[in-house]
């Protein structure tokens, strides 16, 4: 990673235009990145997702810095592997797309 401004920069989002064409992201869909980090793929499904829902997962206290101003954006401040449990709680009982990378 890169200090910037006293600020930690997260890398540039690995294969993205790769990755939202195997997201196929369809209008109203729901959708999980469990490796938000910089937020750079979760913006660009945000991009792309008209209505909808995306929850990202990030456990690293830096990620939370890079959390995304949007009412279909909800970031979860855990492992991913609590993701069946934090689904539920948002009453999300299946999704059309997970990124993790």
């Amino acid at each position: 990673m890169l200090e910037i401004r006293g600020l930690m920069s997260y890398h540039n989002p690995v294969m993205l235009l790769e990755c939202m064409d195997g997201l196929a992201i369809k209008d109203g869909g729901v959708y999980v990145d469990v490796t938000f980090g910089g937020g750079g793929h979760s913006k660009e499904i945000l991009k792309r997702l008209n209505g909808g829902r995306l929850i990202g997962f990030d456990q690293d206290a830096d990620a939370l810095v890079n959390k995304i101003d949007d009412d279909r954006f909800v970031l979860v401040p855990q492992n991913f592997k609590y993701l069946k449990n934090y689904l539920k709680m948002y009453g999300v009982s299946g999704v059309d797309g997970l990124l993790a990378d």
